[in-house]
Parts: C-alpha cells; sequence; structure tokens
C-alpha cells in the first residue's frame, strides 16, 4: 500500500477552550474551575480532566522526587477502585536517580496491546512547572480509559524517565523507563503499543510521527478518523519521526502508534506555561475515544481497509 500523508495542517482553533488562556500562570498547588465528575459507562473527558487537575497540584513531578511518589499513590488508589492490578518496577538511571514504572493489569496473562504514557517532568525547570499536557494529560486519560476499559485484554504502564536531564533528549539521555521495561520484558513483548503524549492541550492538532509509523498502525489510525468523523486538520500526520516512548518498543519489533501533540515551535512546551490553562476537557475526550476505537479496531482481529 502506497501511504498518503493526511494533509498537514496549520494551527487553528477548537471550539471548545479559547487559547487566550494558555499562558496565564497558574501556581501548582491552585485549583481549576471544579468539573462535575461524570458516572457513566462511557468515557468522559471531564473525568480526565480532575485527574490530570488532581496530578498537577501536586507540583513538579520530577524523577524521585516525593511528588512523583505521591503521583504513584493517586494513580494505584484510582486503578485499584477500577479493578485493576498494579506493579512497579524500580531502577535505577545511569546518574544514580531512582527509578519507577507502574504497570497495570487485569490478568496475570500477558496482553497483545500496551497502553502508554510518561508521568515524570522535566527536572530544574521551575519550581511552578506543574507539565499538564506533557505527562499529566495522557496520565489522565489512561485513568479514566482503566475506568471503562472492561475485560479488553489491554496493559497500561506509566513510565518514568521519558525527560533527559540535559537540556534536550538524545540517543543516550532520556526514555529510560521505556527502555527498562523493553528490557525487563525479555523478548515477552505486547503485539502493539500507543503511546499518550500531550494529548489534553486547547487547540491540539494530533500529529502521529510518519517515519515511526508501520502501514498498519497507519491505516488503523486513519480508519479511526474516519469512524470517529475527527478532523483531518487535527488528527494528521507529521513528516518525520519523534524521540519519544514508543521508540525502545518499535525498535524491539512492537508495531507501534506515537499519539502525540505538535509542540515544535510553541511557546509552552517545557515552561510554566504548561498549566492546567492549558487543558481542554474535550481534548481529552476526543483522546480518549479514539484511543477506544483504536483498542476495538486492533482487538477485533479485522484487517483495516487501508491495510487491505
Amino acid at each position: 500500500m502506497l501511504r498518503l500523508l493526511l494533509p498537514l495542517f496549520a494551527l487553528s482553533a477548537l471550539c471548545c477552550c479559547d487559547e487566550r488562556a494558555a499562558d496565564q500562570p497558574l501556581q501548582p498547588t491552585s485549583s481549576p474551575a471544579p468539573v462535575e465528575w461524570v458516572d457513566s459507562p462511557e468515557f468522559s473527558g471531564h473525568n480526565a480532566y480532575t485527574h490530570c487537575a488532581a496530578i498537577c497540584a501536586l507540583g513538579p513531578r520530577y524523577s524521585g522526587s516525593a511528588a512523583y511518589e505521591a503521583q504513584l499513590s493517586y494513580l494505584e488508589k484510582h486503578l485499584h477502585a477500577a479493578g485493576w492490578k498494579t506493579a512497579r518496577d524500580t531502577f535505577t538511571a545511569p546518574n544514580g536517580t531512582k527509578m519507577c514504572n507502574l504497570r497495570a493489569f487485569k490478568t496475570n496473562q500477558p496482553a497483545p496491546l500496551l497502553l502508554s504514557c510518561h508521568i515524570d517532568t522535566k527536572i530544574n525547570v521551575s519550581p511552578d512547572f506543574v507539565s499538564a499536557d506533557d505527562g499529566a494529560s495522557g496520565a489522565a486519560v489512561l485513568i479514566e480509559l482503566a475506568r471503562v476499559l472492561g475485560d479488553f485484554p489491554v496493559e497500561l504502564i506509566f513510565l518514568d524517565g521519558e525527560e533527559a536531564f540535559a537540556p534536550s533528549m538524545s540517543e543516550t539521555d532520556g526514555l529510560y523507563g521505556s527502555k527498562f521495561d523493553v528490557a525487563r520484558r525479555n523478548g515477552k513483548l505486547p503485539r502493539w503499543q500507543i503511546n499518550l503524549d500531550m494529548v489534553g492541550g486547547r487547540n491540539k492538532t494530533i500529529a502521529i510521527p510518519s517515519l515511526d509509523t508501520s502501514d498498519f498502525m497507519y491505516a488503523q489510525y486513519a480508519d479511526a478518523i474516519r469512524a470517529l468523523g475527527f478532523s483531518e486538520e487535527h488528527w494528521t500526520v507529521w513528516p518525520g519521526g519523534y524521540l519519544d516512548d514508543h521508540v525502545p518498543y518499535l525498535e524491539a519489533g512492537v508495531d507501534s502508534l506515537n499519539l502525540i501533540a505538535v509542540f515544535s515551535g510553541s511557546n509552552w512546551w517545557h515552561t510554566p506555561r504548561d498549566n492546567m490553562n492549558r487543558i481542554c476537557p474535550r481534548s481529552l475526550h476526543e483522546s480518549g475515544i479514539i484511543t477506544l476505537q483504536l483498542i476495538r479496531q486492533l482487538l477485533s482481529g479485522k484487517e483495516s481497509s487501508d491495510a487491505q
């Protein structure tokens, strides 16, 4: 199959959130306007928003910090309430920093599909750097998904050490948690992985990396967009690759899809502007329901129409 890229985009406003609020500061202990909890069998972007706010209220959650430990406890509490078992996998980065991945599963049988996100924040940015989109948004979507996934044979993993210690990520600095998890599995890897990174921002445009996406996973992504009636301007393809937590799995033979928002050239990434003022319940909702659609497609065993 010859793959055609979905139209590359010009960023434009989604109707649910006003971009002008995104640059306003928010202290780590502040709370956004409360959102009523939705008790429904369906995925709720409002619930994911509430989780995102609670995680950000912990402050900077860099590897080895007390706030990172509090985040693990928060995730475990809600995962256990939704009927999931959890396991902490601890390890040490080359510079001696203690790290911990959190896995969630329903049974001890290997799952064919892994859903992942990173939950560490970059260190030494600012005391009020809460990294709402770059970390907390993916975790918020996964926690809400855990509530509604039922008996789908999937595993969740909340990864530590995605962020580099140096200002910029490199082949040797960053992705510590995903590299550790691939090695820990000792060849017993899932068939597919969906990684979520920066999936809750107002006016977001998700652009999967072309160089890191197989024709099969691209077709699944395109089918999901069509099935949900999503805009191809805001769910598209980036003409390149990313160093992100899908790469170690991809290199180990896992067919991976990285759902990641465009952040190049932004004025918020790795700054205190990445706060709850950036986050939009509708963006979280869209990211959740497209992940559910992809789960259904992958686990149904039905080939995508574009892959035939």
